[in-house]
């Protein structure tokens, strides 16, 4: 199954160029199996995401958010908190609520604005790290491999999608199809899935 878990949408994110319907069907498209819509402070509502899962099954639309805080930018998954919008985090604050909720974080496009990563990893460890995305640096990619490696943290490639055509060349291939929310967070947790930065060459198929 492959799925984009850092997607951005016109609705949520000031910077997104594409409604969510359109980024669904350029993921369909692209042949993707799934996508998680991460704007920027900004959790999609539940009810929206039931409506595009009910359009465009068997595609799934899972939600999640990004934020910025302590110049760094991190996804989370699996925490549907509307305090999770309000900017006021810190990374260890953000850190326990994720883990008290038994959530996804991962640190997004890491060395983009900055040559060093400015919270403390080794101390509140996050489940995984970008390591491509159209917004992490290329030539960062073997530094943030040995943070990986050196964390015992999961790689993630994503597409950090603003626009229907970032779609399809950076996305995480799962074992199989996750049932629900909790059980895709459960294998993200534990690497049940290998990372791909090169374009789908299958565009139809589909529920993998």
């Amino acid at each position: 199954m492959n799925i984009d878990l850092h997607v951005h949408t016109q609705e949520r994110s000031a910077c997104g160029q594409a409604p969510a319907a359109d980024q669904v069907r350029a993921a369909m498209a692209a042949g993707l199996d799934a996508i998680v819509f991460t704007d920027h402070h900004r959790l999609a509502p539940a009810e929206r995401l039931a409506s595009l899962n009910a359009t465009h099954a068997p595609f799934c639309i899972f939600g999640g958010i990004e934020l910025s805080l302590d110049d760094e930018d991190f996804i989370v998954l699996g925490v549907p908190d509307v305090r999770l919008e309000a900017r006021a985090w810190s990374y260890p604050a953000l850190h326990a609520v994720v883990r008290a909720a038994g959530g996804f974080l991962a640190l997004a496009h890491p060395f983009r604005y900055h040559p060093d990563i400015r919270v403390d990893l080794e101390q509140y460890r996050p489940d995984a790290i970008e390591v491509y995305s159209h917004n992490t640096p290329p030539a960062a990619a073997a530094r943030i491999f040995a943070v990986a490696a050196q964390l015992g943290i999961h790689p993630l490639s994503n597409s950090d999608a603003h626009t229907t055509a970032a779609l399809g060349t950076y996305y995480n291939v799962l074992a199989r199809r996750p049932a629900n929310e909790r059980e895709l967070i459960a294998m993200l947790k534990a690497g049940q899935f290998s990372i791909h930065n090169t374009p789908l060459t299958n565009r139809t198929t589909h529920g993998r």
